[in-house]
């Protein structure tokens, strides 16, 4: 029996990849600076109108790394991803991303897990496909802790 493989899209970051499943991706967007947010961490990049929704805009590289940068190029878009959970606040949010992202179809067997010490709540596993390091977030986590840091304070 073939082993099951699933649909993701993997997208380009500063330092590494994030890998989604497909149905996550709602928009790939062109990059355009976004309203800035009160008293937000850095990582909290502002927010951006799309499709009748407020949309929180993250650098992911530096809420899982406080030593990455926020630079942005002209290769920079924005992945709007649904989110998960009962949150009425962040339905969807936007990452800056670096490039273009791929789609890729994996299996269990394709993915190899890296052992790191201690991984952020926001990451569920880091994983090497083919020659990629790539980061698979824990969506329900993502969207608290982007709650909390973008509108409850």
């Amino acid at each position: 029996m073939a082993e099951k493989e699933i649909r993701t899209i993997v997208a380009p970051l500063q330092e590494g990849y994030i890998l989604l499943p497909n149905g996550a991706v709602a928009e790939l967007l062109g990059y355009a600076l976004p309203e800035p947010l009160k008293k937000a961490p850095t990582w909290v990049l502002g927010e951006t109108a799309w499709n009748g929704w407020q949309v929180p805009i993250i650098n992911y590289d530096q809420l899982i790394n406080e030593r990455s940068s926020s630079k942005t190029t002209s290769k920079s878009r924005i992945l709007i991803i649904k989110t998960l959970g009962e949150s009425t606040q962040v339905n969807y949010i936007g990452i800056v991303i670096q490039g273009l992202p791929r789609l890729k179809k994996i299996s269990a067997d394709s993915l190899q897990e890296i052992q790191m010490e201690e991984l952020p709540r926001t990451i569920f596993s880091a994983v090497r496909i083919d020659d990629l390091q790539a980061y698979i977030p824990e969506l329900g986590s993502l969207t608290r802790t982007v709650e909390q840091a973008a509108y409850d304070n």
